[in-house]
């Protein structure tokens, strides 16, 4: 009998299958899977802000904070309140302190969001006292008062109050960092920028933030001159014409161009 038919014949159905070494069970090689999915040398470009969170706890005095220093799922104190780990809700930044690579941020205006249930009085005192800088590698490149980069977002201001004879005030109000239109931003830009005696010069399109390069906005009420407020009680009281404190809630947004890869 001719032995080669035999072997065909006979032959485990198994045989063709390559060996696998003992590292290798469970883990296949997939050699498809290892190609690398980003499309080499190009970025695609979408207007989307990169913004991240300030937080001051009811009945606290307001502090310097450096935002933009921790990204999603690390942990953040707000000052006098408790740790929790931030979310999407506080800060689409995923690597602490930059831009994960190969993203690019083109900084066009920064604006400043107070949540809307802020205490009339602590929105006032902080728009009004609180420094606002932005710096890219130590740099800065905007440095004003909060109250100079409006939301450009969210409710502007309202309010009902009830009072008798007898009864302390009762008010309730909203407040946000200016008129609520998508234009009231502070814009960094300038389409064709002139000083006089100088020659024309190239039109400013905004502040370029490079993959893995450190950047920060610093929030800090302290330097005005007068004592850092204290945030208002959380109890309504006759000292505070019935408003209830809420603390500071604050997003600051760098609005502008987002550069990323193309997957």
């Amino acid at each position: 009998m001719n032995a080669a038919r035999n072997t065909s014949r006979y032959e485990s159905r198994y045989a063709h299958l390559p060996v696998l070494e003992e590292k290798e069970v469970g883990r296949p090689k997939f050699y498809g899977f290892r190609k690398n999915p980003i499309v080499a040398g190009q970025l695609e470009y979408l207007v989307q802000p990169i913004y991240d969170f300030y937080g001051v706890a009811v009945a606290t005095q307001v502090t310097k904070q450096q935002l933009f220093a921790t990204a999603i799922g690390t942990s953040y104190t707000p000052a006098g309140g408790a740790a929790f780990t931030k979310t999407e809700y506080h800060t689409n930044l995923v690597q602490n302190g930059m831009l994960d690579a190969p993203k690019k941020f083109l900084v066009k205006a920064p604006a400043t969001i107070l949540r809307s249930d802020v205490a009339p009085a602590d929105a006032n005192l902080f728009v009004g006292t609180t420094q606002f800088d932005l710096s890219i590698s130590g740099k800065l490149y905007w440095q004003s008062l909060v109250s100079k980069t409006p939301a450009g977002a969210g409710v502007f201001a309202g309010g009902a109050a009830v009072t008798t004879a007898v009864a302390t005030s009762q008010t309730l109000m909203s407040t946000s960092n200016g008129w609520p239109t998508a234009q009231n931003v502070a814009s960094i830009t300038d389409p064709m920028p002139q000083i006089p005696g100088l020659d024309p010069m190239e039109p400013v399109l905004g502040q370029l933030i490079e993959q893995n390069q450190n950047f920060s906005v610093i929030l800090d009420p302290t330097i005005s001159g007068v004592a850092a407020f204290t945030t208002i009680a959380a109890l309504a009281g006759a000292a505070t014409g019935g408003v209830v404190g809420t603390g500071i809630n604050t997003h600051v947004y760098l609005e502008g161009l987002l550069a990323r890869a193309i997957l």
